[in-house]
């Protein structure tokens, strides 16, 4: 293994490249191949190793395991747009009050991807991080990594939890970032780490990303791109909280939305999903897996009404149901 100098030389130039401030250019995709081959030369992440393989279950959705939280890396636009938003969310808090800025960042997966080019843009002075990783595989590669970086003095805190049930030590927190999400908010715990969180701190706290969009669409075989058809939600800080004044203890509920489906083929039907990192840092239609369609599933179909519903359950994601259903 190279000395951590030269392992953070090499970190410093993947960061210069993935904050550029083109959208795209020449330099992109081979900082983020570069980067992908340092953290799993590093994490020594194995595809055939079963505990690199193990998801983790929560009240609130599944943790993804080692390996497929380790693969997020390789999305372009992904890893360099969160990058981003992260580095101009530091860098808009010290514009207004003396570092450190707190970062908590909930689901750091086995190398807080998000996190470390972004470290050495600042100084520990000007930036400290808390890490949160419910999978102990993870989190034992995590510190690994830290350790080869020679990054401990960016770390106020390590810890081992479930972000959708931990709670805060103190509200000294900044900047919350969690990449805990899948398409159409399905099957992981996003919507639940953002609200157990921001149920505990103030109003001036920075969330990444600043708002996820799930709109209900059609999309037929002959046409290249879905129709919006409805909002179905727009998660940010203002849902966060109209959301929070009216639960509590962790019991979350969600809107009821009806939509008219007259004349369209239910099999038609899809969640598209929508991403504003923050500020300028958007990811839409096809930029990354998050933003690929999901199929709508229905058991039966009556009338001309659906009505769509967020679920706070093991498995997380949107249902739809009849609007006659509700009548019966």
């Amino acid at each position: 293994m190279l000395p951590s100098q030269n392992l953070k030389d090499k970190l410093i130039n993947i960061s210069h490249d993935l904050l550029l401030p083109q959208d795209f250019h020449n330099k992109l995709a081979p900082a983020i191949t570069s980067y992908t081959e340092l953290l799993f030369e590093l994490g020594e992440i194995k595809h055939d190793e079963i505990s690199d393989r193990t998801h983790i279950q929560s009240k609130f959705g599944s943790a993804i395991g080692t390996f497929w939280a380790a693969n997020c890396v390789k999305e372009v636009l992904r890893t360099q747009r969160f990058v981003r938003g992260l580095h101009l969310a530091i860098k808009d808090k010290l514009l207004h009050k003396d570092g450190p800025i707190h970062v908590l960042y909930a689901g750091t997966g086995p190398f807080a991807t998000l996190a470390l080019p972004v470290m050495v843009q600042f100084s520990p002075a000007e930036v400290q991080f808390t890490l949160l990783e419910i999978n102990e595989n993870s989190y034992n590669k995590l510190v690994d990594v830290i350790n080869a970086f020679d990054l401990n003095s960016y770390v106020k805190a390590i810890e081992i939890v479930d972000a959708t049930s931990y709670v805060l030590p103190d509200d000294c927190v900044d900047i919350v970032i969690s990449e805990t999400l899948n398409r159409a908010l399905i099957t992981e715990p996003q919507v639940f780490i953002m609200l157990n969180l921001a149920s505990q701190l103030g109003e001036d706290v920075i969330y990444l990303p600043e708002e996820i969009t799930v709109n209900l669409c059609v999309k037929r075989r002959n046409e290249n791109k879905p129709t919006k058809l409805k909002t179905l939600i727009n998660f940010n800080v203002d849902k966060m909280k109209e959301i929070i004044d009216r639960s509590e203890n962790l019991e979350w509920t969600f809107d009821e939305i009806k939509v008219n489906i007259k004349n369209i083929d239910p099999a038609d039907l899809y969640y598209s999903t929508e991403l504003k990192v923050y500020r300028d840092n958007f990811l839409g239609y096809e930029d990354s897996s998050l933003n690929l369609l999901e199929k709508v599933k229905l058991e039966h179909q009556k009338g001309d009404d659906l009505i769509f519903k967020y679920a706070a359950a093991v498995k997380p994601g949107f249902v739809a149901y009849s609007g006659e259903e509700i009548n019966s």
